[in-house]
């Protein structure tokens, strides 16, 4: 039976325990400063117990996120374990350690600090210390750099990267912190469900109000052009197929050539085992047009692998598509885009050739076809376009305005015989009209 009791401590202050079971079994811990909070501890306590058959366990917040990375990475992909891990790994050494390091026990983590958790990060408090191991691994590598400038192969050159890994930035923005929430909500809720903590602190945590969705990011014609003009030829075939097929980067990086078909003319996107890679939605397939079916003769006459469609000098799959994006805007001298940005401008301009959303959606490998909609931005200068012709008809007599029943729409009636005359061109459309009705009168 549970219970809970006052208990002075040895500095004088008094607290609230909580006892359950007897012997070895005995639980015993500090459920709060006040009768309330402990009686709430308590119930929560209850309520685990009736559900679990056994007492919740006591783990500390090192074990618990040991645990809970296990388990993300049997049962998810491994991007998603790698931004879970980082989120967890900001809160545990960044934050509770320098700011509550007498939090050790995962049941001490109160929605208290998660409120200061986020209070903290928002102020830029939360930054990454280096450790005089982290000093001590740069000065070797940069040491190593100096002696040998120019690496030869690629794996070579591998191990520099640790020099350029990302490190926790103390500003970010509110959609960055609404996101470790969730991690940290969908953390604590496993810790629930394992009988490891009564409650989820992070449930009542307000998140930051932002816009649920931003605007998309287009290349116009004048920066697709100069963009193109900037690469080399092996770059040119790279991007030219993620403009025409609209992948993303994870895609086009594990394209490989069985996954095309130039007797059917598509190409699969379609789960890679052997690389533990799979399509961030359902496997679909996107129709080759002539255009991308030359870019890939080129780009298969020219292979470094038989396996990757795109791979790097050594034949391996290239994991460095944006960076060579990048390098790419800055040599032609205009904004910096994404690879996401080349597949916006692939489902707008189908959008404007008059392909359906839904179609779109298939194309691009949307589950909701809300996601779809920004393709729907593309036709708003083309109806700017049809706006500025009319008002130009307008000013010079070549059309009037006629009254619709819907106020907020405009009905044009266009003069064709004085437009026809204008333009200098036959009036086709009264020579049909007179040939119609003549055959009618036969």
């Amino acid at each position: 039976m549970a219970t809970i009791h006052r208990k002075k401590l040895r500095t004088g202050r008094i607290v609230w325990e909580l006892t359950h079971g007897r012997g070895p079994e005995r639980v015993r811990f500090v459920a709060g400063q006040t009768r309330e909070e402990a009686e709430g501890v308590l119930a929560q306590f209850k309520q685990q117990l009736r559900m679990h058959g056994a007492a919740p366990g006591d783990l500390s917040v090192r074990d618990a996120v040991q645990k809970y990375v296990e388990y993300l990475v049997l049962n998810r992909r491994e991007r998603t374990v790698t931004r879970y891990r980082r989120v967890l790994d900001t809160f545990m050494t960044c934050f509770l350690q320098p700011f509550h390091p007498d939090v050790e026990r995962l049941r001490e983590i109160k929605p208290l600090h998660i409120e200061d958790y986020k209070r903290r990060r928002t102020a830029g408090e939360i930054t990454e210390e280096r450790t005089d191991e982290d000093v001590t691994r740069e000065e070797q590598l940069r040491a190593e750099l100096a002696k040998q400038p120019n690496r030869p192969t690629m794996k070579a050159n591998a191990k520099y990267g640790w020099l350029g890994r990302h490190k926790v930035h103390a500003r970010v923005t509110p959609r960055t912190i609404n996101y470790e929430l969730r991690c940290l909500f969908t953390f604590f809720r496993w810790a629930n469900k394992q009988n490891y903590l009564f409650a989820n602190p992070v449930t009542n945590i307000e998140k930051f109000r932002v816009p649920r969705r931003s605007l998309p990011r287009f290349m116009t014609s004048e920066d697709i052009r100069k963009f193109f003009a900037a690469c080399r030829e092996d770059e040119r075939r790279l991007f030219s197929t993620v403009l025409l097929t609209g992948m993303r980067k994870g895609e086009v990086e594990h394209l490989t050539w069985s996954d095309l078909n130039f007797e059917l003319g598509v190409l699969f996107i379609q789960a890679k085992p052997h690389v533990g890679w799979q399509p961030k939605t359902d496997e679909r397939v996107i129709p080759i047009s002539p255009t991308l079916q030359q870019i890939l003769f080129e780009q298969y006459a020219n292979r470094t692998s038989d396996e990757w469609v795109f791979a790097n000098r050594e034949g391996s799959r290239d994991g460095h598509i944006l960076e060579k994006l990048k390098k790419i805007c800055r040599r032609a001298n205009i904004k910096a885009t994404t690879v996401h940005a080349l597949r916006h401008s692939f489902g707008a301009h189908l959008r404007l050739a008059g392909v359906s959303l839904a179609d779109i959606a298939d194309l691009l490998g949307h589950k909701d076809l809300a996601t779809t909609q920004y393709c729907t931005y593309a036709s708003i200068p083309h109806g700017r376009k049809t706006v500025d012709f009319f008002r130009l008809l307008l000013a010079r007599g070549y059309a009037s305005v006629r009254q619709c029943g819907n106020q907020n729409a405009r009905l044009y009636h266009v003069h064709h015989r004085p437009l026809y005359r204008a333009i200098g061109e036959e009036d086709t459309r009264s020579a049909r009209s007179r040939g119609s009705r003549k055959g009618t009168n036969r």
